[in-house]
């Protein structure tokens, strides 16, 4: 991994373009879910995966769905503890309608990925901001309060359950804890416990899309 001011980072970039400019039915799909089920089992704790649609011409559903949609039904089942995937594109009409495949499947196994620009995510820095805002969309299935949520964390950065309470302007304690932990289960943000002053743990939810190296 590249290391930036003696720290590891914890973010690896992958071009799907290593794997052919056409990407077409199961048994090629099954080739890279292996291959990238390896990356993201050699990541660090912490570490995020991100996967680049470039130089990729062609992307048909029967292998979005075996290459990706396996690996992200995968996470949500906490295969890959405290690894995550974030998928970088660029606005051309081919990296949409490779999008568009992939978000089937994803719908498909109920599940949802983070899509950040190319031009807006840097190699080993995280995504960079324009104007303070992190530029980022979902694709695949999540209801809009959560992402609603997840935009919250993604603003602050790190956040507890109560920072989020407040910042959404909740009632509930249960139903944002609800909303906080299916995100993470889909691997959409961070988790990390520390000790309180007065005793027990608490958890601290943060972006995928900074470093982590905090």
């Amino acid at each position: 991994m590249a290391r930036e001011n003696g720290i590891e980072s914890r973010l690896k970039n992958l071009s799907m373009g290593e794997f052919g400019k056409l990407l077409a039915m199961r048994p090629q799909g099954k080739r890279v879910q292996e291959s990238l089920d390896a990356h993201l089992r050699s990541l660090p704790p912490g570490g995020v995966l991100i996967l680049d649609f470039d130089n990729v011409e062609m992307m048909d559903y029967s292998f979005a769905d075996e290459a990706l949609g396996t690996l992200y039904s995968r996470l949500s089942a906490k295969e890959y503890p405290d690894r995550y995937l974030v998928l970088l594109t660029d606005e051309s009409e081919i990296t949409q309608a490779l999008l568009e495949n992939v978000e089937v499947a994803l719908n498909q196994r109920e599940v949802a990925a983070l899509v950040v620009p190319r031009s807006a995510f840097g190699k080993s820095r995280g995504a960079q901001e324009s104007n303070g805002k992190v530029d980022w969309r979902i694709i695949g299935q999540l209801p809009e309060h959560l992402i609603e949520t997840l935009s919250a964390v993604i603003d602050k950065e790190e956040v507890t359950v109560r920072d989020l309470v407040d910042a959404l302007g909740l009632d509930s304690v249960t139903a944002c804890n609800n909303r906080i932990a299916r995100l993470h289960q889909l691997r959409l943000v961070r988790r990390k416990a520390s000790i309180v002053p007065e005793g027990g743990r608490q958890y601290c939810y943060s972006s995928v899309l900074s470093s982590g190296e905090k």
